[in-house]
């Protein structure tokens, strides 16, 4: 292959008498080039034609320009976030359907708070959990095992059940690890503060519904004012590794002091932050 690249980056690269162009705002710009260096020419070809199809791409009120997705909304025109937009390329790549991220992304966006739609994003990037075909997303919690939830044991999370509380009640500080609202998970979260006998269920939350994104956990779980319980994990819970997760702040009142009672302990990991330790939380609206 014979190729010249210009003083902005751009590449012209020549195959049987025909000009291929490119650039870093191609999808396949790194592969594009490793294929130059490897004087590959078939990849070359083909990850040409896939960057084509994904730059023509468009549906409904998305589509891509120049390497970036857009989406029209209420008159204007939003940039998508590149986690989104790098799962939708790499699905287009792969031919899988991407309707269901165009779906999650329309319910993303009625959600009233600008800064949970960017928290919800460092939450997909970092555990990609699953989406459903309509637009919500999957993530999990565990509850005791008659599957009322862990702090108050008010709360019914049974399958079918629709847990909800009022939004403005729902703590939207990230900062703050433990508090008002309603919990859901990656799994390895869970996992981190459930005890054996627990119960794991599967939440279905609509992403308008997301308040904040805690940051004690590693973006690892979020706070919202609503989900469906739509099944129940059968994998495995805590093995071994829960009593290594138990560790001793100092603190007489904490949880870390209360190993075992689900009576006094939320499990939540914050003890700084701990609902026995400070008396000002409410248990009817906070359920680890």
């Amino acid at each position: 292959m014979n190729f010249i690249k210009d003083a902005k980056n751009q590449y012209t690269v020549i195959i049987d008498n025909r000009a291929h162009q490119f650039d870093s705002t191609h999808a396949e710009y790194m592969g594009l080039v490793d294929c130059l260096r490897a004087d590959d020419q078939d990849e070359f070809l083909r990850l040409f034609e896939v960057g084509d199809m994904i730059e023509d791409w468009s549906e409904g009120n998305f589509k891509f320009a120049e390497g970036v997705l857009t989406y029209d909304v209420d008159g204007e025109t939003e940039v998508v976030h590149d986690v989104i937009t790098n799962r939708i390329i790499e699905m287009l790549k792969e031919g899988f359907d991407v309707q269901p991220m165009l779906n999650f992304l329309e319910k993303l966006y009625e959600n009233p708070s600008n800064r949970a739609i960017n928290e919800l994003y460092t939450f997909l990037q970092h555990k990609f959990l699953p989406i459903t075909p309509d637009g919500y997303f999957l993530a999990y919690k565990a509850v005791r095992p008659d599957f009322m939830d862990k702090y108050s044991g008010t709360i019914n999370n049974a399958v079918g059940e629709s847990p909800r509380v009022s939004r403005r009640r729902v703590d939207d500080n990230c900062d703050v690890g433990c508090s008002h609202g309603l919990h859901v998970g990656a799994i390895d979260y869970v996992k981190s503060y459930g005890c054996n006998g627990d119960k794991v269920i599967i939440c279905k939350v609509h992403p308008a519904d997301v308040v904040s994104v805690p940051l004690d956990s590693s973006h690892q779980k979020v706070r919202c004012c609503g989900y469906e319980v739509v099944g129940e994990y059968d994998g495995d819970l805590l093995p071994a590794v829960v009593d290594d997760y138990y560790e001793d702040c100092g603190e007489p009142d904490c949880w870390c002091q209360h190993e075992g009672d689900e009576d006094s302990c939320d499990d939540c990991g914050d003890c700084d932050g701990c609902p026995i330790y400070n008396d000002d939380y409410d248990a009817d609206s906070v359920d680890g």
